[in-house]
């Protein structure tokens, strides 16, 4: 999933992109065990042929996901391990081929063996969210709330920040790993109160309105929540990639104050999260499609 340029000398040249399908010959016996890859606008294997065996290839990650990795290095964060970093590039590089990742506003990984700070960075804007109150982090896991004070401060205030993210044309939820038992269950982002409000003890989820989707019941663990609003008289309610239900409810307002995980004005969560996001309206395909990508980056983890 990710492009691949040669090095020589310690000299990285080319790369980028998607690989093309040419394959190196045995000799190259440095090339790195998934076969050595080339795309062949950055380098031929003929040129790699005639600067000889001992040629390294090494693979380019997708600039967006590299500034979160350069972002991390400058503020001392402790990165993934390299098999992870992959995982990692890949989950966003097919983001953005499903047409997920232009829709974002906020994007985070809180699933990943680097360090909680790690954890906390927002991919999308490449800032950090912020924890109040020490949410327990579980590496390869997530975030876990104490049912009375600890949640996480996405820092990102639709109202004045959200660009994807508009009164007509907005989703928002989380991958949550485990769901609490206390507080609102299974907490996804929420602002306070109505406008936007997912909270699965009372079964109810607003999406920029004042009227809500009755009847959303507490999933199973390891669930992905989503609320979507496609448009001015539509709000829906997606589980798992799936369409579960709907109401006709217009859109009135949007939150004025920043998302936050596991917290609800004064309630709290104590449920597990892995993944926090919010944008624009995502269609039934890109519903999937995000699904399908999250699981597929968390079925490479160890302990997930």
């Amino acid at each position: 999933m990710y492009g691949y340029g040669y090095q020589y000398s310690a000299i990285i040249n080319g790369g980028g992109g998607n690989p093309a399908a040419a394959i190196f010959g045995t000799y190259k016996t440095r090339v790195l065990a998934d076969g050595g890859v080339v795309e062949n606008d950055a380098c031929t294997i003929a040129f790699l042929e005639s600067i000889g065996a001992g040629t390294d290839i090494i693979p380019l990650f997708d600039a967006d996901y590299q500034s979160v990795l350069d972002y991390a290095t400058a503020q001392g964060y402790t990165l993934p391990s390299g098999g992870q970093q992959t995982l990692q590039n890949d989950l966003l590089v097919a983001l953005k081929a499903a047409g997920v990742w232009s829709k974002l506003d906020t994007f985070a990984n809180f699933a990943t063996d680097g360090d909680s700070d790690f954890a906390l960075i927002d991919w999308k804007r490449v800032t950090d969210y912020t924890a109040f109150n020490s949410p327990t982090f579980t590496t390869n896991q997530g975030f876990t709330g104490n049912g009375t004070s600890a949640y996480i401060d996405t820092n990102f205030n639709p109202s004045t920040s959200g660009v994807n993210y508009t009164l007509d044309s907005a989703f928002f939820g989380s991958l949550i790993r485990t769901f609490g038992a206390t507080g609102i269950n299974g907490s996804v982002l929420n602002g306070d109160g109505i406008p936007l409000w997912f909270r699965f003890t009372d079964s109810r989820l607003y999406v920029n309105s004042s009227g809500f989707i009755g009847s959303v019941t507490t999933p199973a663990n390891k669930s992905l929540v989503v609320g979507n609003r496609p448009n001015f008289g539509l709000q829906e309610y997606y589980l798992n990639g799936a369409f579960i239900s709907s109401d006709t409810d217009i859109s009135s307002s949007m939150p004025t104050v920043n998302l936050r995980a596991l917290r609800q004005t004064t309630t709290y969560s104590n449920s597990q999260i892995s993944f926090s996001f919010a944008g624009g309206s995502l269609n039934s395909t890109e519903q999937a499609a995000l699904n399908a990508n999250l699981n597929t980056y968390l079925g490479g983890l160890t302990g997930w």
